[in-house]
């Protein structure tokens, strides 16, 4: 994907209607990390152990040289995020009304961790899956609530979290 977007905006670029291709960030599990340890190694691809995350689509052993390249040719950064960052990302796009897989909080853990003020315009995170992804989703059972209004009122507000 990383690759799909570099090579998309290099086509605008030369066909006059991107002023620029944009830095692109690769956000990967801290569990592994693929192309983070091979921009840091300056080699063109890696493979890495992939230890425990809860991030399992995005937990990968080998990136691949594209997506290396695609870091590399616009200036941008391989970065590594931690589960407890993804979880806190994620949560942040629920409040927002967005249902993401934890691995799809990927890039606005990234944005969190870099710093939004160090880009001086417009920044994009791309989700790339929603909650109906995530394996955990209809594993926990919550009995009906009564059926009267302050009950389920109670319900919901227990449930929003922080």
């Amino acid at each position: 994907m990383l690759f799909g977007v570099a090579k998309g905006f290099a086509e605008l670029h030369r066909l006059g209607l991107a002023c620029a291709v944009p830095r692109l960030f690769s956000c990967e599990p801290a569990a592994g990390g693929p192309l983070a340890a091979a921009i840091r190694r300056g080699l063109p691809a890696v493979t890495v152990p992939v230890g425990a995350t809860d991030a399992y689509s995005i937990a990968c052993q080998v990136g691949g040289y594209r997506g290396v390249r695609a870091i590399r040719d616009g200036g941008g950064e391989a970065l590594l995020v931690s589960d407890p960052e993804l979880v806190a990302a994620r949560r942040e796009l629920a409040r927002a009304g967005l249902w993401t897989e934890l691995s799809a909080a990927a890039g606005l853990a990234g944005l969190r961790q870099y710093g939004a003020d160090r880009f001086d315009g417009p920044v994009v995170c791309v989700s790339t899956s929603s909650g109906f992804k995530d394996i955990a989703v209809g594993t926990q059972r919550v009995p009906p609530p009564a059926p009267d209004r302050d009950t389920v009122r109670r319900r919901l507000e227990s449930a929003s979290g922080p």
